[in-house]
């Protein structure tokens, strides 16, 4: 025989294989269906986030058109002259110099010079400076702070970075262009004229310039150089300088480096030079964040496998069942074995491929409709529309591979029938057998958990310092051991699945017949229990797992966000500077408070005195009273870290601002501070001439507080040993407020004046009932204005850390709600029509059809309650390994997990109890998938 005969040979079977699951498929239309469908929900993700991902990462010519519009390139000075200064090509604020064992940079000394960037490109290019500042303007409803940015941004060669839309160029400092916008903010028309503050004066609006970086809602405005800032000439170390008519390639880059410039060229960005041909070192961050995109792309493509291989390998059972007559009559008539394994598996094959072409095309549809709706108009944040056909055609081969995959273990197990109990339709029931799976597994979920716990006390150990990464490859190695553990522990629980479904069958048998009939199914047919169990878990462990590291990053979030007063409430105080930086007290506390009361509806206002550091008049020798804090308060400052965490107290402490630390007012001034009622202690500490503190750190062994009367030019610092000009000692008791704020001490003012203490009006505290929108400030900046005669006044309004489980959350649990309730639908429906017989039988002796409903509730509980329970507590593992070494809180929302692995099979439960139907139904049922 020759070669060619041999490979059409091996080929024939193959051939004729596809042939046969083709015309299989078309029959058996239903089943069919829910393949593709079960193939096609994953691969629409991966799709839909190929395609929004990629969309938002921008190619070289869009990086180009945002960043420099048609400029050769863009130069930063931001050092004197250093010939060890080298940038990365692409990104130049990625740039570093020689430093010495101190981080003190070696060839730069402080008090240089800034090289003009004018000399060191040829005098017949173009240079033109972009400078950013902010301005003080009227708008419709008030007094408003917009960025502005000073320069020729309406020249035509900065298209389309920017983008003159409508109007003219402003020829005079005193026109400007805005955007889209403003022009509705300030509430004119081009050629309209608006109010510039600090100092006052008229403009005119000419034009409206559109910034491509700048999304839709974004206010700016725009003047010629000088226009808000006065200074006409550009600025080295301030201004941006774009250079045209001058093309700089990567030798010319790195010898303005050693001018102490960082360059962004569009000349190196189109030919950039060699990765290795300069010397950099690799960001950690950047590394680290690299690490953990491709970890978690990993991870969703794992589990987009684990789950359509479950749920669709479901399917190839239930459709190799119903094929043993067929596969049978081929093995009749001399098909071996491995004609029987080709013919299954290329089901696979053809309906994974189908899965793929539709879930292709849903995936991009959904990812383009997405991008339509959340687009906000700026070019950065889908640079384009960045549809890659290869990516595409990959994804489809996946889900091909992944349907092949799915058909393997039923093609073994249709491989091996037995031909003549086949072809008479006897059924042979399953042994129950998994003594040796349960040690298996056991054994695996231990490893699973120490693989997790190694991978979170890894993730402590690359960490020198709080919030400082030292080793970057042991901190990427314990996220991979810390999102690896939990899915290894999770195959381990499969494994040890039909021993739990034993256990609990022996508990729900006495709960009726239908919850018997329900368990022994259960348990005897482990081939239709394990995909709907394996689905269901593998689904809420996902989510969980989410839900988990959400709360424990918003909870961190909230922990190291600083307020300033308790949330819901503003506050305005009443000191202002003036332009010679004076501080300047406005007696003006009783009509801010009216004006809080009248405008912005306040429930409780409040007018606090406090005891300043020095008095405007006071000089570097007067006295100034200092709050002592406890003798072991350190601030070990490390760069990079969080100061809370470094210092073990809210960094404030720590220093010198000019805000008071101690506050004086009655029990009710004290209540709205605390945002609670004062305690019984607090009381009868402020009765008896004390103080209460916010923080237990001011409050020494002795239970009093310290005031240390220092020299004006004493800084505020726990590390400073600084001996006191005299020291006063008042009780005290610690009342804590909910969480952080700047108020320090509190006293009434009879105690403050009782020791030589000096309180003066300086905030207004205020209670409000609906946070302030942009209309509000507007109109809060302008009212404040006209009180101080133009001077701008500190007005916080405290909203509170932004909260990701209020919305990512519910979105996330939704998202699992639903997959979880297609993976349920289709293996409960599979496992119903694989058990068609025994429901005929059920109604033949004489069943009531309320059984079958029981039947089929009772089967729900136990495979998704199980699923659930095990993929919550699975899902749990890393995020609690993390909590326990202090790397991540452990505060999972419990409400939203709950309603994951609870709620869930409860919903599921009930929804098969309500959709189970008569035999007869199930007949129709059959025909139609088979």
């Amino acid at each position: 025989m020759t070669g060619r005969s041999r490979r059409r040979s091996r080929i024939a079977p193959f051939r004729a294989a596809l042939r046969f699951a083709r015309r299989d498929a078309w029959a058996a239309k239903g089943r069919s269906a829910l393949i593709i469908a079960m193939v096609a929900i994953p691969v629409a993700g991966l799709s839909g986030v190929a395609l929004v991902g990629l969309s938002m990462v921008p190619t070289v010519d869009e990086t180009i058109a945002v960043e420099l519009g048609q400029a050769d390139a863009r130069i930063n000075m931001i050092s004197s002259p250093d010939p060890s200064m080298i940038q990365s090509p692409a990104q130049p604020e990625w740039h570093q110099v020689e430093m010495d064992s101190a981080g003190v940079p070696v060839n730069t000394q402080a008090d240089a010079q800034l090289v003009d960037p004018a000399t060191l490109v040829p005098a017949d290019s173009t240079l033109i400076a972009l400078r950013s500042t902010d301005v003080t303007i009227e708008t419709a409803t008030g007094i408003a702070g917009m960025p502005a940015i000073e320069g020729e941004t309406w020249n035509a060669e900065f298209e389309p970075k920017y983008a003159l839309v409508d109007g003219r160029a402003p020829e005079t400092n005193d026109e400007i262009l805005v955007t889209a916008a403003a022009l509705d903010r300030l509430g004119v028309g081009l050629g309209d004229g608006a109010t510039l503050l600090d100092p006052e004066r008229s403009v005119t609006v000419v034009g409206v310039l559109d910034a491509a970086e700048y999304p839709d809602s974004k206010i700016a405005v725009f003047g010629r150089l000088g226009a808000f800032t006065g200074d006409s000439q550009a600025s080295v170390g301030q201004d941006d300088f774009y250079l045209f008519d001058h093309a700089l390639d990567w030798p010319a880059v790195q010898q303005l480096n050693e001018s102490g410039a960082v360059v962004l060229s569009k000349s190196v960005l189109l030919y950039p030079p060699p990765a290795g041909s300069y010397q950099l070192q690799a960001s950690a961050e950047l590394q680290g964040v690299a690490t953990t995109v491709v970890t978690l792309t990993a991870a969703g493509v794992a589990f987009a496998v684990l789950e359509v291989a479950l749920l669709a390998g479901a399917a190839f059972t239930v459709g190799a069942r119903q094929q043993q007559r067929t596969l049978a009559t081929v093995a009749s008539v001399g098909g071996h074995r491995r004609t029987l394994f080709q013919i299954v598996t290329a089901s696979g094959l053809v309906l994974g491929f189908a899965g793929g072409i539709a879930g292709v095309a849903i995936g991009v549809l959904a990812g383009s409709l997405f991008m339509a709706i959340t687009g906000d108009g700026s070019a950065v944040q889908y640079w384009g529309y960045h549809l890659s056909i290869p990516i595409l055609i990959g994804i489809a081969l996946f889900a091909m591979l992944i349907g092949w995959i799915a058909a393997l273990l039923p093609a073994w197990t249709a491989s091996r029938l037995d031909v003549l109990a086949a072809l008479r339709g006897a059924r042979r029931p399953q042994a129950v057998r998994h003594t040796g799976r349960r040690w298996i597994g056991i054994s695996i979920i231990v490893a699973g958990v120490a693989m997790t716990a190694g991978g979170a006390l890894a993730g402590t150990a690359s960490f020198s310092a709080p919030g400082v990464i030292n080793n970057s490859s042991l901190y990427q190695l314990s996220i991979m051991l810390v999102l690896a553990g939990p899915v290894l522990a999770q195959v381990g629980a499969l494994l040890v699945a039909p021993v739990i479904l034993s256990a609990l069958a022996a508990l729900v048998t006495r709960l009726g017949t239908g919850a018997r009939l329900a368990a022994r199914d259960v348990v005897r047919n482990r081939s239709r229990s394990l995909p709907v169990l394996a689905a269901i878990t593998t689904t809420v462990f996902v989510g969980t797992m989410l839900l988990a590291f959400f709360g424990g990053s918003d909870q961190a979030s909230r922990a190291s966000y600083e307020r300033w007063n308790a949330e819901g409430q503003i506050m305005v105080d009443l000191n202002g500077w003036t332009a010679e930086s004076t501080q300047v007290m406005y007696p003006i506390a009783p009509e801010v408070s009216t004006m809080l009361r009248e405008q912005f509806d306040a429930e409780k206002v409040s007018v606090l005195s406090g005891v300043q550091p020095a008095s405007p008049e006071a000089t570097d020798s007067s006295p100034k009273p200092l709050v002592a804090l406890r003798p072991e308060v350190r601030c070990e400052v490390v760069s990079g870290s969080n100061p809370a965490g470094a210092c073990d107290a809210p960094f404030w402490l720590f220093s010198n601002g000019s805000a008071p630390q101690i506050w004086t007012g009655t029990v009710d001034d004290l209540a709205l501070i605390l945002d609670e009622e004062v305690s019984e202690d607090a009381q009868r500490a402020l009765r008896a001439g004390g103080a209460v503190s916010l923080y237990p750190q001011y409050v020494q062994d002795d239970g009093t507080i310290q005031i240390e009367w220092m020299s004006a030019s004493t800084s505020i610092d726990a590390n400073l040993e600084v001996a006191p000009l005299s020291t006063t000692t008042i009780d005290a008791v610690v009342q804590q407020p909910a969480h952080p704020i700047h108020f320090g001490v509190f006293m009434l003012e009879s105690t403050a004046t009782a020791h030589g203490l000096e309180p003066v009006a300086f905030r207004v505290l205020a209670s409000l009932a609906a946070p302030l929108d942009d209309a509000d400030y507007d109109q809060l900046w302008g009212s404040l204005r006209s009180l101080t005669g133009g001077t701008d006044l500190v007005a916080r309004y405290e909203a509170g850390p932004g909260s990701t489980t209020e919305t990512s959350g519910w979105a996330l649990v939704a998202v699992a709600a639903l997959v979880a309730f297609g993976a349920a639908a289709v293996a409960l429906g599979l496992a119903r029509a694989d058990g068609r017989r025994d429901d005929v039988t059920l109604s033949a002796v004489g069943a009531h059809p309320g059984l079958r409903r029981n039947v089929a509730f009772w089967q729900a509980v136990l495979l998704t309650g199980t699923g659930a329970v095990l993929g919550g507590i699975l899902g749990l593992l890393g995020p609690t390994m993390l909590g326990l070494v202090g790397l991540l809180p452990f505060a999972p929302p419990w409400p939203q997990v709950a309603l994951l692995v609870l709620g869930l099979p409860v919903i599921i439960a009930v929804g098969s109890w309500l959709f189970t139907r008569p035999a007869q139904f199930e007949e129709r049922l059959q025909r139609t998938l088979t």
